[in-house]
């Protein structure tokens, strides 16, 4: 019984992911800039401790997008006229994912730099 549980919560959490990634204009641009990070880092050969890093932010952001996502869906369906509140709320969700994209960036940088700047001297 259990392992068709398993099974099942896998099988809803792609279904969610599909629809997510159908749905959502920002999640396709974070896809894309993981893509674009990921293939940099096998192009420039990063450590594996740079690994982890890289896919500990891209993990991070495109987490926190699908909560944004779906905290969204949900507020929308509960509470369908604007509201104050929800409105802040909102915004607090998007200022995570906001957060969370310029700490990436930054860790980005600080991995990509040196490896990128040596090819141009």
């Amino acid at each position: 019984m259990r392992h068709t549980n398993f099974i099942s919560s896998v099988r809803n959490a792609l279904k969610g992911l599909k629809v997510a990634f159908l749905e959502q204009r920002n999640l396709r641009i974070q896809a894309l800039v993981a893509l674009f990070t990921i293939s940099l880092g096998i192009w420039l050969k990063i450590t594996r401790i740079e690994w982890a890093i890289i896919f500990t932010c891209v993990g991070l952001v495109m987490g926190l997008e699908l909560l944004n996502s779906a905290m969204e869906v949900l507020l929308k369906k509960l509470h369908p006229e604007k509201d104050a509140a929800i409105g802040k709320a909102k915004d607090i969700a998007a200022g995570a994912v906001l957060l969370a994209s310029l700490c990436s960036v930054i860790a980005g940088l600080w991995i990509f730099y040196v490896r990128i700047s040596a090819l141009f001297n």
